[in-house]
């Protein structure tokens, strides 16, 4: 366990594609539960934010255990979400998921926040950035949710902006210990979690 590190799952999405995906089932568990059981190989500090009261509900059902919290204040963006989960995590580092990436593997969150020490984050790159698969100072990214969410930015890039020592991690360096990059893979679509289902025969 990394003792300085906590996550944060963002489990409140509203997928027009697929409605409710991280209650869809991937094998015989919900895919939230393929993420929290992955991440908590690396951290037991781990934050699902819900978007309303009654999924919090449904999550509690699926994670007894877990500590869930409810996004504060209204809005379709992830950065939402991100503030909520941070404002209730204490360590100085969080890994930060969406609740559809259900083959994450822990190496890669360990090796992002080995990464990350020391600066504002460490976020995976290869031309395009992983924002929602990326270690984030909690300090330094809480101001910087604020300050865009107050200002009317409401993408995760014009986050990423802000946070000046970021380090990007190319994903060549990732395969090393995820040779296939399946910690990238996410369930968007009914065609995607049909994929998903043969990978998961072979992971």
């Amino acid at each position: 366990m990394q003792s300085g590190l906590g996550a944060v799952i963002l489990a409140g999405g509203r997928s027009a594609r697929l409605p409710e995906k991280c209650f869809r089932k991937l094998g015989s568990k919900e895919l939230i539960l393929h993420v929290f059981e992955r991440v908590s190989q690396v951290t037991s500090e781990i934050m699902i934010v819900s978007k309303d009261a009654s999924s919090a509900l449904r999550l509690r059902e699926i994670l007894p255990s877990a500590r869930i919290v409810l996004d504060e204040l209204e809005g379709q963006t992830p950065m939402v979400g991100l503030l909520s989960g941070l404002h209730a995590t204490r360590t100085e580092y969080a890994f930060v998921s969406a609740c559809d990436t259900p083959f994450i593997e822990p190496e890669v969150i360990r090796v992002l926040y080995e990464a990350a020490l020391g600066t504002d984050g460490a976020i995976p790159s290869n031309g395009e950035l992983e924002p929602l698969c990326s270690v984030y100072r909690r300090l330094s990214t809480t101001n910087a949710a604020e300050f865009c969410l107050q200002n009317g930015q409401l993408s995760m890039l014009e986050l990423i902006s802000q946070l000046r020592t970021l380090v990007k991690v190319q994903k060549a360096r990732l395969r090393r210990v995820d040779p296939q990059l399946l910690t990238f893979v996410n369930i968007n679509t009914s065609s995607d979690l049909e994929r998903a289902e043969e990978l998961i025969r072979h992971v």
